[in-house]
């Protein structure tokens, strides 16, 4: 017969399988049923693009990244596993892009067209570009600060500002110049051109005398200058009249817009002096502008700013956050679990660890001692409801790139706790753990507390462990075997499995 505790134990691991079987089935990595073609493509900065982000073509997820490597050039080479079915063509392009304010990184691929031709798998996609973040973006604001590019645009402004109020007025004198010039010049040529057809009507009368000869070229000369003479005085009178009309009708349109001319003038005038007085405040210091130009207090604070807003989205991008859920069997004590657990770590050095469980044999706590005819009478009780795990953990010593010790101390099943962490590398680490400290207030219960030494190990291209290894080793009535298992889902996993979720 079951008791109430097995049976919650029992439901909180189907539970938990229930999940984990979802995102495995639903969302499936490689390897886990879903079709990849790998493609690789190479970028001068990754930007911070990780292992299992998400790859999206035009916008739809359409696989992940693999393998990030940096090849003996410098040049950062990033493996794209791209589900089958969607085409990648020859002229393809690749950008890394920024998800929204946190910073994420995703792939974005323009798979490109037919007259490219298909792309075999195992080809590179031509050269890959990067777009800035929100954190790229603070700090080129903040070096255009630090460098005075600001105060150089504000001086360009002035400078222009000067030249726009010195253009308008030397416009102003040539347009008056202008109109008197074709005025005069209309006027002497109305007064000149005749005098010089009759000039050319004597001379040629002249030479026709002078020649007394009827020599062919100079009659067809004369016959020219004639006619000359002829059109000069037909087509000029028009001309000088057409000349003088638009003079006229240009001097009729000033006339009549001399006031807006005048108001437009003076109001671009006005508008350069002001645009002149705040510049020169700005120069001075005055205002909050002018202080951020010429006064290093407000510029370093506005610095300070700028890099305070960004700093949370430095944390969050360095930090990563994986998932566990696990059931684990101890042989000796009879005790059976199962839980999840997120683990945080804000730096490389160090974690936070946080989870809920669901334990057969519940916890064990002393609440109260009572005295009665000389007897003291201590009350107990188990707790059989959802206990909790709250850690933190740091690293003490680095023993060579993979190997490294740790230390933690917390929470584990509610009750205090102290542990050691031996690891060997990203997969594989063998866990000491000290707790469950109260149970010697239980009836028949040991009086040391659980000692478990265990080995756990995670599958390489799969989001899965198991673990086994000794439990309650302080206790020879209680000594027993320790085996567990589970899922863990790791940064880069999660980040994939949320890029996966249906859009609404």
């Amino acid at each position: 017969m079951l008791n109430t505790a097995q049976v919650k134990v029992g439901a909180f691991v189907l539970f938990i399988a229930v999940i984990a079987g979802y995102l495995i089935i639903t969302f499936g990595g490689e390897g886990l049923g879903a079709n990849y073609k790998k493609y690789y493509v190479y970028f001068e900065d990754a930007g911070g693009l990780t292992k299992g982000a998400d790859v999206q073509v035009k916008g739809v997820k359409a696989g992940k990244v693999g393998d990030i490597t940096i090849d003996k050039d410098g040049r950062i080479r990033v493996e794209l596993l791209i589900d089958e079915k969607y085409p990648i063509y020859r002229n393809a392009k690749v950008y890394i892009r920024t998800l929204g304010l946190m910073g994420d990184k995703y792939v974005y691929v323009d798979p490109g067209n037919v007259k490219g031709g298909k792309l075999k798998e195992g080809k590179p996609i031509g050269e890959g570009k990067t777009y800035a973040g929100v954190e790229e973006t603070f700090n080129n604001i903040n070096r255009a600060i630090e460098e005075g590019d600001l105060k150089d645009l504000i001086i360009s402004i002035r400078l222009l500002a000067k030249h726009i109020d010195q253009l308008v007025q030397e416009n102003r004198k040539d347009v008056r110049e202008t109109v008197a010039n074709l005025r005069a010049i209309t006027e002497s040529l109305r007064q000149s051109i005749p005098r010089i057809a009759d000039r050319i009507d004597r001379v040629a009368s002249n030479l026709e005398q002078i020649t007394g000869e009827n020599k062919k070229d100079i009659r067809e000369i004369v016959k020219n200058l004639r006619q000359l003479s002829a059109d000069l005085r037909r087509k000029t009178p028009p001309l000088m009249d057409n000349i003088d009309d638009t003079v006229s009708e240009f001097k009729s349109i000033l006339k009549e817009n001399r006031k807006d001319l005048h108001l437009a003038l003076v109001n671009v005038k006005n508008s350069t002096k002001r645009l002149d007085s705040i510049l020169t405040k700005i120069d001075e210091g005055k205002g909050t502008l002018g202080k951020l130009v010429n006064q290093d207090d407000l510029y370093n604070d506005v610095k300070e700013a700028i890099n305070s807003f960004g700093e949370p989205f430095k944390v969050v991008k360095r930090s990563n956050l994986d998932i566990k859920m696990y059931t684990e069997k101890h042989t000796g004590n009879e005790d059976d679990k199962a839980g999840i657990a997120g683990i945080f770590s804000p730096k490389a050095d160090r974690y936070i660890y946080f989870g809920a469980l669901s334990n057969s044999n519940g916890k064990v706590s002393k609440t109260e001692e009572i005295y009665q005819n000389g007897r003291t009478t201590s009350y107990t009780k188990r707790d059989y409801g959802i206990l909790f795990d709250i850690q933190y953990a740091r690293k003490v010593y680095q023993i060579d790139d993979n190997k490294s010790l740790w230390i933690r101390g917390g929470l584990k099943d509610s009750g205090g706790d102290v542990g050691v962490d031996f690891v060997l590398n990203d997969n594989m680490v063998i866990k000491t753990d000290l707790y469950n400290f109260s149970r010697k207030y239980g009836k028949n219960e040991p009086d040391k507390p659980q000692l478990d030494i265990v080995l756990n190990y995670k599958l390489q291209n799969y989001p899965i462990f198991i673990g086994i290894g000794g439990s309650d080793l302080l206790n020879n009535d209680y000594r027993g075997v320790y085996i567990g298992g589970g899922f863990l889902f790791r940064d880069n996993d999660l980040k994939y499995l949320v890029g996966s979720l249906p859009k609404p």
